[in-house]
C-alpha cells in the first residue's frame, strides 16, 4: 500500500448565504507511522460543519479552482470529530483515515487540499441522520451529509451506505432536504395522466414557504420499535392484531404499517378508541400528545418531526417532475401495471402476491424491505407503491376549494384554511399507493379518498418530516 502524501493546503467555501458562519486557518497533516490525518480549523460563529477533501487534475498546485475536483464522499466519509455536526466554539479538530477509505491512492507536489465548510444554522445540509439508538436527546443525536454518498457505510469506504448500511434503515432515521422556500409550482394533475379523478387532482398553484426534510424511506418497523419501546409500549400494542398481522419474516426492514393517524399524533399509541375533545386539541399546529408515536420521538431526539403535509408529500414525491412523470422523470404510461413504476416502487402489477399473511417473505409479496426499488431523482425512496402513507392534513375531496391551498407553509396542512373539520373522527388523507394497489393510484398527484383518523389498515404506513436547520 502507497503512503499518502498530503500537501499542507486549504480552501475556503464559497458561503452560500451572505452572512454564513466562515472557517479560516485549515491545517493539516499526516502521521507517518499511523497516516491518520489530523485538520484543524477556525470558525468565526457556530455552524454545522463538513469535510470534503480535493486533489488536483494536473499534478500541481494551483489557483484555478476549475483544476481541483473532489475524491468523493466515500473517501472521506469515515473522518471524525469535529465535523458532521453543529460545531460551537471558535474552531475545532478533524480525524481522518485515507488508508482505510482511500487506499493505494499517492498525491505528491502539493496537489491536495482539505475544504471544510460552514453552514449556517438556517442552511443545514441536504442530509440529516438522526440516531435512534443513542437516548442522549439533541445532543449529538444529529449528523449532517452534503451529498448521499458522504453517509458513512458500516466499514470505511463502502459504497451505497445509504441502502448497504442498514443502520440507515433500523437504528437511524435519513433525512432529505427539499429546497421548496418560496418555490411556486403546479399541484394536482393534467389529462395527459388518464387515470386521474379531475375532482380530486385539479392542478392548482402552491408556494411553499419554508425548506423541510423528509425521510428518505418510510418508517420501518425496527425503527418504529425503537420508539414505541422508548415509550414503554410494546409495539404489538400499536401493529399488530388478531386478524391482520403485520409481515413478520425479515420484518426490521419492513414498513410500519397497521398504526393509526391518531396513534402517530393525537393520542397514546397503546390506545385505539376515538380520541377525546382534549387529545383533539393535539391537532395541527398544536404539539403531538406526549405518549402518541411523534410525541415520543420529539421527546428521544429534540426534533420536531411530524407527518409531512399533502403539498409537502407531493412535492417531494414529484421530486422537480411535472404531471405526467413519475418520481424519477420517467412517463406515467396510464396501465394498471407500468414498467416504469416497476422500477421505483412496488405495486400490484409487480408484487410477486398481493398476500397479507403474516409469514409472508418480502420476496414472496406484500411490503418489501424498504430501499428494494430505485429512488426517485432527489433520492427519495417508496414514495410510489409500498404502502399507503399518512399526511398530516384532514380530508377534503376538492382541494381547490380551500382558500389556504395557494400558499402553504411548509408545515402546515394545505387544508387548514377553512376553518372546518377540526373535530370529531373524520378523514385523514393518505397518499402513494401501495403493493396491492394498481399503478394509477401510485401517481405523485393521486389523493386517496381518506380514512377514518383511528382506523389500522395492512397497507399503510408513514414517513416523517421536520423543518430544515437548527434553532
Amino acid at each position: 500500500m502507497k503512503k499518502l502524501m498530503i500537501a499542507a493546503m486549504a480552501a475556503l467555501p464559497v458561503a452560500a448565504y451572505s452572512d454564513a458562519p466562515q472557517v479560516s486557518s485549515v491545517h493539516w497533516e499526516q502521521d507517518a507511522a499511523t497516516r491518520e490525518v489530523t485538520i484543524t480549523y477556525s470558525l468565526d460563529a457556530t455552524a454545522v460543519v463538513t469535510l470534503d477533501v480535493q486533489t488536483n487534475k494536473t499534478g500541481t498546485a494551483t489557483s484555478v479552482e476549475s483544476d481541483w475536483v473532489s475524491i468523493g464522499g466515500v473517501a472521506v466519509a469515515n473522518a471524525q470529530g469535529d465535523v458532521w455536526k453543529k460545531v460551537t466554539g471558535t474552531g475545532g479538530t478533524i480525524k481522518w483515515r485515507p488508508d482505510l477509505s482511500w487506499p493505494d491512492h499517492k498525491i505528491e507536489n502539493n496537489s491536495a487540499r482539505a475544504v471544510v465548510t460552514a453552514w449556517a444554522l438556517d442552511n443545514t445540509p441536504d442530509f440529516m441522520v438522526v440516531d435512534l439508538a443513542s437516548t442522549s436527546g439533541a445532543a449529538g443525536a444529529q449528523t449532517y451529509y452534503p451529498g448521499i454518498d458522504y453517509l458513512p457505510g458500516s466499514a470505511p469506504g463502502q459504497e451505497g451506505a445509504i441502502t448497504n448500511n442498514a443502520d440507515y434503515r433500523t437504528t437511524s432515521l435519513v433525512m432529505r432536504k427539499c429546497m421548496a422556500k418560496d418555490v411556486t409550482w403546479t399541484m394536482g394533475t393534467i389529462p395527459v395522466e388518464s387515470q386521474r379523478n379531475a375532482a380530486r387532482e385539479t392542478p392548482h398553484k402552491v408556494t411553499l414557504t419554508n425548506n423541510y426534510y423528509i425521510g428518505v424511506f418510510p418508517v420501518t418497523q425496527a425503527q418504529a420499535a425503537i420508539v414505541t419501546n422508548y415509550a414503554g409500549i410494546a409495539i404489538n400494542a400499536v401493529n399488530k392484531s388478531s386478524t391482520a398481522p403485520y409481515y413478520t419474516v425479515d420484518g426490521a426492514m419492513r414498513p410500519i404499517e397497521r398504526i393509526s393517524y391518531n396513534q402517530i399524533r393525537i393520542y397514546t399509541m397503546a390506545g385505539n378508541g376515538a380520541p377525546s375533545t382534549g387529545q383533539l386539541q393535539k391537532s395541527w399546529p398544536n404539539d403531538p400528545d406526549n405518549e402518541s408515536f411523534l410525541g415520543a420521538l420529539r421527546r428521544m431526539t429534540g426534533v420536531d418531526f411530524d407527518l409531512p403535509s399533502e403539498a409537502q408529500w407531493e412535492f417531494a414525491a414529484r421530486a422537480g417532475n411535472g404531471a405526467g412523470y413519475w418520481g424519477d422523470g420517467s412517463s406515467i404510461l396510464n396501465s394498471a401495471s407500468d414498467v416504469h413504476l416497476d422500477k421505483i416502487g412496488r405495486h400490484k402489477g409487480n408484487c410477486p402476491t398481493v398476500s397479507t399473511e403474516a409469514t409472508a417473505a418480502p420476496s414472496e409479496g406484500g411490503t418489501p424491505i424498504v430501499g428494494s426499488y430505485a429512488p426517485n431523482s432527489w433520492g427519495i425512496y417508496d414514495m410510489q407503491g409500498c404502502v399507503w402513507e399518512w399526511c398530516l392534513d384532514w380530508y377534503e375531496e376538492n382541494i381547490t376549494s380551500l382558500g389556504g391551498a395557494v400558499n402553504i407553509n411548509a408545515s402546515a396542512p394545505a387544508n387548514t384554511a377553512n376553518g372546518t373539520a377540526t373535530t370529531g373522527d373524520t378523514a385523514r388523507v393518505f397518499r402513494g399507493g401501495s403493493y396491492a394497489e394498481p399503478a394509477g393510484n401510485c401517481r405523485p398527484g393521486f389523493r386517496s379518498s381518506g380514512a377514518k383518523a383511528n382506523t389500522r389498515f395492512t397497507t399503510v404506513g408513514f414517513r416523517l418530516a421536520c423543518r430544515a436547520g437548527l434553532k
